[in-house]
């Protein structure tokens, strides 16, 4: 019985990839969405892999765009997103922030359904369109717990094949972006993550604000919005993503008749984002005067760190840099700044991130990242045992601490499939990110295979051997005395 149940699972496999490498004329356009060859060949898959893919399939609407499909029912939260290619690098130079706007103006209501009566039904069903656009790509999403689906599926298809576009929907919009982008610029957090991708995205497809800037948008205008869809809202870049109690049939007739009609305007889209260079020399740091810090610095650097399908080192160093943001916690933990920490982001072109905000002291922030990452250096970290919390956690080996943090990164990517909206954009992320939709269902595998040794390695080489660029934000006063030399590499010897 095993050997059939096996065979069946392989058999479901291959034909998923056999239905997406035979899909029609446009698969060089999206290709892969599920990539053939290994991992995914049944018989190296774990039985809750298996699970998931055996409920992913993928199909074609006619004018190319891709589907992929994951029934679920295990809640009754319903999700469709329409998954736009490219991010910001895809933004013409001086409308960065465009597409944001555009999405956004697309949500307020349909040439059927004007924003009055479209906020009505959204909010007589419980259900949301909410779109967010993103240095990889952007999402036009709809969220309903099912109810009403002949309502609802079409009332969301209209505002994208027949957005309404009314100057004051899109002028509110305009509006709204550019009193996010005034708030942005009043939030000293903010300002220094602006001023440190400034200089690290110098020369790179990130270095284009997804929420545009100043500039760009006071040059937004419902023209600027509608020649938008009219050129760069294409088939070409488009993919869907589907999660929910759908009825596989009913779907692909639904998606077909309202979304078989997008043009293929043969967007050109801008290529993959090339890595971060690792190492390179000493690293640097730069100030920014910010007077309504009120006594405060803010610090943060960014380094390049490994690609996504690298297995020795990106699941290892998000472990160890999980691990340094609890030491920067206990090292600070006096209350001399404000919830420090230490990621990777989850980018094509990935990145890893230190922050210390709310420093009392700038001349000090230093010798707190030397402290934690020191004791990082030496094979150290927290003890993630609540019993051994009381006076500062206590430190053990990476050894002993990697079975906890594992667990935690397990539960954290658990919780992050909780909801079919959480489910629907790590499909979405999996097909940009890995070229693969499936891709997702292994990353609770990818962290149950990390060694100590391949965390220590991963440190190595991206923390203590990068090179980091740092900014300091704060007063004048409390900034401009602090040495640029200890901040030359990521521990000060």
């Amino acid at each position: 019985m095993r050997n059939v149940t096996r065979a069946a699972a392989f058999a479901a496999v291959l034909f998923l990839l056999a239905s997406c490498a035979t899909s029609g004329r446009r698969v060089d356009m999206y290709r892969p969405l599920m990539a053939s060859g290994n991992p995914f060949y049944a018989e190296k898959l774990s039985d809750k892999a298996k699970a998931h893919v055996a409920e992913l399939s993928t199909f074609e609407l006619s004018n190319g765009i891709p589907v992929v499909f994951k029934r679920s029912t295990a809640n009754k939260g319903m999700t469709l997103s329409l998954v736009i290619r490219g991010g910001s690098a895809a933004a013409k130079p001086g409308l960065e922030g465009l597409e944001a706007v555009a999405l956004k103006a697309m949500a307020m209501g349909s040439k059927d359904l004007p924003s009055q009566e479209l906020a009505a039904l959204l909010g007589e069903t419980g259900s949301s369109i909410d779109s967010v656009a993103g240095l990889d790509f952007s999402t036009y999403s709809l969220a309903t717990l099912g109810k009403k689906l002949d309502r609802l599926v079409p009332a969301w298809i209209g505002t994208i094949v027949r957005p309404g576009f009314a100057p004051g929907d899109v002028e509110q919009v305009i509006s709204e972006a550019r009193l996010a982008l005034e708030k942005r610029g009043r939030d000293p957090r903010a300002v220094t993550a602006s001023a440190v991708n400034e200089l690290f995205f110098a020369g790179h497809p990130y270095a284009a604000s997804p929420e545009g800037t100043k500039e760009s948008l006071d040059a937004l205008d419902v023209s600027a919005v509608r020649a938008w869809y009219g050129e760069a809202f294409s088939a070409n870049r488009i993919f869907i993503v589907a999660v929910g109690d759908f009825e596989p049939a009913s779907l692909r007739k639904r998606l077909e008749a309202g979304l078989g009609s997008i043009p293929d305007r043969a967007f050109a889209l801008p290529p993959p984002p090339p890595r971060f260079a690792v190492g390179g020399g000493p690293g640097s740091l730069a100030k920014r005067e910010f007077p309504q810090s009120n006594g405060l610095a803010y610090l943060r650097g960014d380094f390049a760190a490994p690609d996504r399908a690298d297995p020795a080192n990106y699941m290892p160093l998000r472990i160890g840099m999980a691990m340094l943001s609890d030491l920067l916690l206990d090292v600070v933990r006096d209350g001399a700044s404000s919830a420090p920490c230490a990621y990777i982001t989850d980018a094509q072109a990935v990145y890893g991130s230190i922050v210390i905000t709310e420093a009392k002291e700038a001349a000090r922030i230093k010798s707190y990242i030397d402290e934690a990452v020191a004791d990082l250096a030496a094979g150290t970290a927290v003890s993630l045992d609540p019993r051994a919390s009381e006076g500062g956690r206590q430190r053990v080996t990476i050894e002993e601490a990697l079975a906890s943090y594992k667990t935690r990164l397990t539960t954290d990517f658990l919780q992050g499939q909780a909801t079919n909206v959480q489910v629907a954009n790590s499909i979405a992320r999996a097909v940009i990110l890995r070229a693969d939709c499936r891709s997702w269902v292994l990353d609770d595998e990818r962290i149950a295979a990390v060694s100590a040794d391949q965390v220590k390695a991963s440190l190595a080489k991206y923390l203590l051997g990068g090179k980091i660029t740092w900014v300091m934000l704060g007063a004048a006063d409390d900034i401009l005395s602090v040495s640029e030399v200890g901040y030359e590499s990521v521990l000060s010897r």
